[in-house]
């Protein structure tokens, strides 16, 4: 089965009332828990609205507690988003609360040793595809922080994840790779069948994070599914200084109804990255393998 999916800081803003259609389910599990701030001279007003007084300012990597999400909404870069009441310490370590745009805060952040790791969504604009589609292209920034939330790298990908409703990010350790202290993983799933899941990977070398390669998967309750995975060097099955991806795609092939049993046609092969220590080469694809599953 051939599966085809077409898949910050703001130098200008461009303000709109709200619309029916936001973005606050990338940011579904802020309210009641610590955050960070994932852009730079962040203002905080007095009130839910940009025309509010100015109280403060927050940097990249400031630390906050987001109190609640409000009924107030902003758009800005193509981000419908509502704002949130926070409380954090000002420059003098005094508590302090006001209101933040839920698009200047982080997804997600992860502290790891010295560094901070964290996924900001910049902005999402339309673009037209080769077959002549409209679709949301959203400019995802992953961003690593020292102590003292100075900026050492960051890297920006273009992807639509329009239908995903879930993000989540971690650190999965080096897994092998030669010269990579840690790999970043970040991913935007959803919660319904045939909704994709789509896995990005950034590998860490101390000084800049390097892509690797990314992985999908989706899949509709007893009619299809297509699924990813990696083999790592240091894990079972891997080899050194290669990146395995092991892909499988399957499709009801049962006309009888019988729902007891789904009788699946797969078929499967491998991608097969070479690590040089300083980036994945794509080395080669194997012969598609056919058989037939029977799943209850």
């Amino acid at each position: 089965m051939k599966i085809i999916l077409i898949l910050l800081f703001f130098s200008s803003f461009g303000f709109s009332q709200i619309e029916d259609y936001n973005h606050d389910y990338y940011w579904s599990q802020i309210d009641s828990t610590n955050a960070v701030i994932g852009a730079t001279n962040c203002y905080v007003r007095s009130e839910p609205n940009y025309k509010a007084t100015i109280l403060d300012s927050l940097q990249l990597g400031n630390e906050i507690f987001v109190e609640k999400s409000t009924e107030n909404y902003l758009k800005l870069k193509g981000l419908n988003l509502s704002w949130v009441a926070v409380s954090f310490k000002d420059k003098l370590g005094q508590a302090q609360k006001g209101f933040v745009w839920k698009g200047f805060i982080a997804l997600g952040f992860v502290k790891k040793g010295d560094f901070t790791f964290l996924t900001t969504i910049d902005k999402i604009q339309q673009k037209t595809t080769s077959e002549n589609y409209k679709v949301d292209s959203y400019s995802i920034s992953v961003k690593v922080l020292d102590v003292k939330n100075t900026l050492l790298d960051q890297k920006t990908i273009e992807k639509n994840v329009t239908e995903s409703s879930y993000f989540e990010n971690k650190t999965i350790g080096g897994l092998g790779l030669k010269n990579i202290e840690d790999i970043y993983r970040v991913s935007f799933s959803g919660q319904a069948c045939a909704i994709p899941s789509f896995y990005y990977y950034f590998g860490w070398n101390g000084k800049k994070l390097v892509e690797l390669p990314e992985k999908y998967q989706v899949g509709d309750a007893g009619a299809y599914y297509h699924t990813e995975d990696f083999i790592f060097p240091s894990e079972i099955g891997g080899k050194p200084n290669l990146i395995v991806k092991k892909v499988e795609d399957a499709t009801n092939a049962d006309e009888t109804g019988n729902n007891d049993t789904y009788v699946f046609n797969v078929e499967t092969h491998s991608e097969t990255y070479r690590w040089t220590g300083e980036k994945a080469v794509f080395l080669k694809k194997s012969k598609i393998k056919k058989s037939v599953r029977k799943e209850n």
